[in-house]
C-alpha cells in the first residue's frame, strides 16, 4: 500500500515552513495541500517541502467558493481551477481535486443544469490538465458538505461522463461511513480509479474512535492492490468536524491521535504478513 500523509488543514498551521516542519515530526511522507493554494508562493511550498523532504501529494482547494454569489458560473470556476492547476505543475503535486466545483453550480435551475455545468466544467478542467501533465480528482463528500457527488458510484459517473483515464476517485472513511451503503464494495468497485484513501473515523476523530471497520478497510484495500497515498484526516473530539487546534493542549492532543492513529494502520499492515 501507498505512503502515508496528511490533509493540511486538520493542522490549523498557516506558514509553510511550520506546516512542513509539523509533518515531518509526526513521521509523514507528505501532505494534501487543503485550502486556498492563493494564500501560498508555489516556490516557498516547494522549497519547504524540499528542505523537510517531504512529497506534496494533491492540492485540493476544498473550501474555496465563488467570491460573490453572482460570480457563480462556468466561466469563473473552470478559471478558478485552471489556477489551481498551474499552481499544482509548480510544486510538483501530481493531482488537484475538484470537489470544491459544486460551489459555483448555485445559479442553476435545476438538479440536471447542475450535473451538466459539473460534467462540462470537469470535461473543460481534464484537457487542461493534460496539457499540464497533471491529473484531478473527485472527492465523493457528505450530503451536509456537498451538494453533489456522495457516493462512488456517482463519483464514477462523473467519471465515465468526462470519459477519461486522467481523472480519478478519492473516498474518506468519515464521508462513506454516512452515504455508502456498503463501504467496502465501494471499495472494491472503484479499483482502478481510487487516487487516494483517507482515514478519518465515523465522527471525524481517529481510528477506533467512532464505527469504521478499518481492519476491513484496510484488508480491501489490499485486495484491490491499491497502492495510492493514504490520507490522515483526523480531528479531536471537542473540534469535529472542521475546526483546528487553538491552544497548545488541543495541538498536543491532536498529534497524539494522529500518531496513534498512524501506528494502528501501520499494525494492521504488518499483522497481514505475519
Amino acid at each position: 500500500m501507498g505512503k502515508l500523509g496528511i490533509c493540511s488543514w486538520i493542522l490549523g498551521i498557516s506558514d509553510i515552513n511550520k506546516l512542513m516542519e509539523k509533518v515531518k515530526s509526526l513521521g509523514l511522507d507528505g501532505v494534501q495541500l487543503s485550502g486556498d493554494c492563493r494564500q501560498y508562493d508555489a516556490k516557498e511550498v516547494r522549497d519547504a517541502a524540499d528542505l523537510f523532504n517531504l512529497e506534496i501529494f494533491a492540492i485540493d482547494p476544498f473550501n474555496c467558493e465563488p467570491p460573490e454569489p453572482q460570480q457563480a458560473n462556468i466561466e469563473t470556476a473552470v478559471a478558478f481551477y485552471k489556477d489551481v492547476i498551474d499552481f499544482a505543475v509548480q510544486v510538483k503535486a501530481p493531482w488537484v481535486s475538484l470537489q470544491g466545483l459544486p460551489k459555483w453550480t448555485i445559479n442553476c435551475n435545476t438538479a440536471n443544469d447542475c450535473w451538466e455545468m459539473l460534467v462540462h466544467c470537469c470535461k473543460t478542467l481534464d484537457a487542461y490538465a493534460q496539457l499540464k501533465k497533471v491529473k484531478i480528482a473527485y472527492e465523493c463528500v457528505n450530503r451536509y458538505e456537498s451538494s453533489m457527488i456522495h457516493t462512488a458510484e456517482k463519483g464514477m459517473e462523473l467519471i465515465k461522463a468526462v470519459g477519461h483515464r486522467n481523472f480519478g476517485l478519492v473516498l474518506d472513511s468519515f464521508h462513506m461511513h454516512i452515504e455508502e451503503p456498503d463501504p467496502i464494495e465501494a471499495l472494491r468497485k472503484a479499483k482502478g480509479l481510487l487516487f487516494s484513501y483517507h482515514i478519518s473515523d465515523s465522527n471525524r476523530s481517529g481510528i477506533g474512535r467512532g464505527q469504521v471497520d478499518f481492519v476491513k478497510h484496510h484488508a480491501v484495500l489490499e485486495e484491490i492492490g491499491f497502492e495510492g497515498p493514504i490520507m490522515i484526516e483526523v480531528v479531536i473530539p471537542e473540534l469535529v468536524p472542521t475546526h483546528t487546534p487553538k491552544t497548545a493542549l488541543e495541538r498536543e492532543r491532536l498529534d497524539e491521535e494522529i500518531r496513534r492513529s498512524i501506528r494502528v494502520w501501520q499494525n494492521l499492515k504488518e499483522k497481514k504478513h505475519i
